[in-house]
């Protein structure tokens, strides 16, 4: 005899009062213990979420101070990391077991508040995990360093906000030769009516010869995502589909997916070049020059200081949407 057992938990959803107790019914018939909550403010996977009108509030207060319990003597930070963050320095003393052990788990609650409500920390947390099996003393300064811009705006909260179309924009970049083995890093944001509805930090898998050729990568990599992206919300608004704008500040990349005409010096990047083309023709997506101080993306390609990162952290917390 088998028995199975299924399991659902914290689902959200969000409806008007009509649909809302509808579902309710059919959840109240089909599952005998079962609790929910309705209203406008709801606790969710470590977030508070509350719907205002014309934006949304993701509020994960509580759960950066329960992190920063762990840590004493915390120096409050204006950056989360600086300009030697992604630097690899050789002969640095490794951390004892435990520490290091502490340094993984505190990385991936990193991670996870990244991924949900700070997406200001995902550059140099995209970094230190690659450092969790290897963790040295410069890697735990680098840590504290995040903690201690947390402890700086630990009230700050991610803000979603309705601007009217539901226009899909996305800003690609990449930083050449970034990393200590010369490969580049790319940066993704994806905004939805003013709101930052995606964003991702990661290393590149190749290395590439030029600027140029980086970017080239990022566009790329990323080209199928956003046109998912743009099929996820053609089905859930029930209408046509549209021509979602992906948003480079190198000309020289712009001119290679539109114009083409120039020796690509090997086989997958003259995949990668022609396959940006065909897309721009065929009009799946379009690919429009922007300046590089308003490139969103740019500070998830590497650590920001002054000016530039606050023009970051407002557009991707929603204090200043672009």
């Amino acid at each position: 005899m088998w028995l199975l057992l299924i399991y659902v938990d914290d689902i959200l959803i969000l409806a008007n009062d009509k649909e809302m107790k509808r579902l309710i019914a059919v959840f109240e018939k089909e599952f005998r213990w079962i609790t929910h909550s309705t209203g406008s403010e709801q606790s969710y996977l470590g977030m508070i979420v509350r719907m205002e009108s014309g934006k949304a509030t993701l509020d994960m207060t509580y759960y950066v101070k329960k992190l920063l319990e762990a840590h004493n003597n915390l120096q409050p930070k204006a950056t989360p990391g600086g300009k030697n963050t992604f630097v690899i320095k050789n002969g640095m003393e490794k951390l004892i077991e435990e520490k290091r052990r502490l340094f993984h788990t505190q990385v991936a609650r990193l991670l996870y508040l990244s991924k949900r409500a700070r997406p200001d920390i995902m550059t140099v947390t995209s970094f230190l995990c690659t450092r969790v099996q290897y963790a040295t003393q410069e890697d735990w300064k680098k840590l504290e360093r995040v903690l201690g811009y947390l402890l700086a705006t630990k009230e700050q909260c991610m803000v979603l906000r309705t601007g009217g179309s539901t226009q899909l924009k996305a800003y690609v970049n990449a930083s050449f030769a970034l990393h200590g083995d010369s490969k580049s890093h790319t940066g993704v944001a994806i905004f939805m009516g003013g709101a930052l509805v995606f964003a991702a930090s990661r290393k590149q898998k190749c290395v590439t010869k030029s600027p140029t050729e980086s970017e080239l990568v990022a566009l790329s990599d990323n080209l199928g995502f956003v046109e998912l992206f743009e099929e996820f919300l053609t089905f859930v608004e029930n209408r046509g589909k549209r021509v979602p704008t992906i948003y480079q500040d190198s000309t020289s990349v712009i001119s290679l997916v539109t114009k083409g005409g120039v020796v690509v010096r090997t086989k997958h990047l003259r995949v990668r070049m022609n396959s940006m083309k065909e897309a721009i023709k065929e009009k799946r997506v379009k690919v429009e020059h922007i300046r590089t101080k308003s490139m969103v993306a740019d500070g998830f390609t590497k650590p920001l200081e002054g000016a530039d990162f606050t023009f970051f952290q407002g557009a991707v917390m929603g204090d200043n949407p672009v």
